[in-house]
């Protein structure tokens, strides 16, 4: 049992780190070179579906332990994230709103819920205050994102092509904040705990906002 951990830890940090190569590939092929990004694109995806089920793994052997409760959280906001990130380009090709957008929007709600309770709970509990935190920004990030969910599958007939492509930037790099949350968090102990917990957001949020920009400028070129 102690090796098969081993070899899921290790499994875990070889994709984690491979996200942290192909995630900004794709992001900086996102507009230059199309066919590079979704070759780039598609080996993230498979790599941040790794890397959230070994965590998923990990808190399964240690869900006493509470960095491993909030990798639990960020393995399923995770999975979410891609799963959504992908549905999109089919929407945006014309495809309908399927029954599996509101089954992994369902559990991104409860995803979130069950964050923002452990936020309370671990603030209650006098767990530091990095935790409560965490889980707070998460867990509302998430509740957040249900609703922009159900506000573009309401009328997904009538939403343009690219304000697809914009949720789709947004929402993979959010995905991608998540996964270098955690990864900076495990690995990178040389950085002061507030870069640690914190650096990937304040790094990336900024990413987001300027491809979220860039698009809509696009669109109003139309």
């Amino acid at each position: 049992m102690e090796l098969l951990l081993k070899v899921i830890l290790a499994i875990h940090i070889t994709a984690g780190a491979s996200t942290l190569i192909t995630g900004p590939l794709a992001i900086f092929y996102n507009f230059k070179n199309p066919k590079k990004h979704r070759i780039v694109g598609k080996a993230f995806f498979y790599m941040m579906l790794v890397v959230a089920f070994t965590a998923i793994e990990g808190f399964l052997k240690r869900p006493d332990i509470t960095f491993f409760q909030f990798l639990l959280g960020i393995a399923l906001l995770v999975l979410a994230g891609i799963a959504r990130g992908v549905r999109i380009i089919f929407l945006m090709k014309g495809d309908k709103v399927r029954p599996f957008d509101y089954f992994y929007t369902t559990g991104l709600a409860l995803t979130g819920i069950w964050m923002l309770g452990m936020a309370v709970w671990h603030f209650q509990q006098g767990t530091g205050i990095a935790f409560p935190i965490l889980f707070g920004v998460f867990g509302m990030g998430a509740l957040l994102d249900v609703r922009r969910n159900f506000k573009f599958f309401g009328n997904y007939t009538t939403v343009h092509r690219l304000d697809w492509m914009r949720l789709h930037a947004t929402t993979m790099l959010g995905a991608f904040i998540a996964s270098t949350t955690a990864f900076t968090v495990n690995a990178a102990h040389f950085l002061p705990w507030y870069l640690q917990w914190f650096g990937p957001t304040v790094l990336l949020v900024p990413v987001i906002i300027y491809f979220g920009r860039k698009i809509k400028a696009m669109k109003a070129k139309i």
